[in-house]
């Protein structure tokens, strides 16, 4: 009796060990792909509980939902082969469960497809680019084509590329280096030019002022020897007047100017005594006796 229970409660084990063998679920997320031993005989893409032939059937699930891929910085050459670093993002979606999985079975080698195809496609686009339009035209714009291509390609996959985006674009340390370099002759040429121009502008400027002050300088004699002349004009006539009055007090007076002018402490004169010079001179030591 106790075997036979034994025995019954061993059945009812293996029955529900194999209707739970005979049942899988599906989630909103996933797809599930039916395998007969190692070969798909059904795609479920309906959520709920779904049968298959227990031992001899399994399930393997493939998410739906978006899923990434990412980089580090990679080189990359330009149309002139100029070295340039990019790393990019992707965002890409199953379509097609059963090519899928039939191609690629599982994310980790599809992560690899889609970036060979995805840098592949970058590759050639950033060949027919220059450097500068690289750096400083539109990610978004550049990388159309590159969706398009890498789509084209990845259709036979069952997978459908979603958006590519350019994350951050830099140049190699030795590029950056001779780009710097460049740069730095280009505002030192730049600021060369300047200071030629202001030198020249300095140059121009002080001409003109040269010019000014000399025209100046030759007003203002000009104007000195005209007063000069009307001074010395005014003070002919005012001697010749003075002559006119009393010519004795008039020679005595230019006597004395000239006396004023012309003995000093350090000024020698070499005269006869009787030179006409020193009359005045004569009259004045001359006894008062006599």
């Amino acid at each position: 009796m106790k075997n036979w229970a034994w025995s019954l409660i061993a059945v009812v084990l293996a029955l529900l060990l194999l209707a739970s063998a005979s049942f899988y679920s599906v989630r909103m997320t996933q797809t599930a792909v039916v395998l007969q031993f190692g070969k798909v005989v059904r795609v479920a893409e309906t959520p709920g509980l779904h049968m298959k032939w227990p031992l001899v059937q399994n399930v393997e699930f493939i998410d739906n939902r978006l899923s990434s891929y990412s980089t580090q910085p990679e080189s990359f050459l330009t149309v002139e082969k100029k070295p340039v670093l990019i790393n990019f993002f992707a965002e890409w979606q199953i379509v097609n469960p059963l090519v899928f999985y039939t191609r690629l079975h599982n994310d980790a080698s599809a992560q690899s497809r889609i970036g060979d195809i995805v840098r592949s496609s970058l590759r050639g686009e950033i060949a027919t680019m220059t450097l500068a339009s690289v750096i400083q035209g539109n990610p978004k714009k550049m990388m159309e084509p590159v969706l398009a291509a890498a789509n084209q390609r990845l259709q036979s996959l069952g997978v459908h590329l979603v958006d590519v985006r350019v994350m951050q674009v830099g140049l190699p340390p030795a590029v950056l280096q001779a780009v710097y370099k460049r740069m730095e002759a280009e505002r030192t040429q730049e600021a060369n030019a300047y200071r030629s121009r202001g030198a020249a502008d300095a140059a121009e400027i002080h001409a003109s002022a040269d010019k000014e002050k000399t025209q100046i300088i030759a007003d203002a004699y000009r104007q000195q020897e005209e007063l000069k002349g009307q001074g010395d004009a005014e003070a002919a006539s005012i001697y010749g007047a003075a002559y006119g009055k009393d010519p004795a007090f008039f020679s005595f007076y230019r006597s004395l100017e000239t006396y004023r002018h012309s003995l000093g402490d350090k000024d020698i004169l070499v005269l006869s005594p009787d030179s006409p010079f020193f009359k005045y001179f004569r009259h004045s030591l001359e006894p008062t006796g006599k």
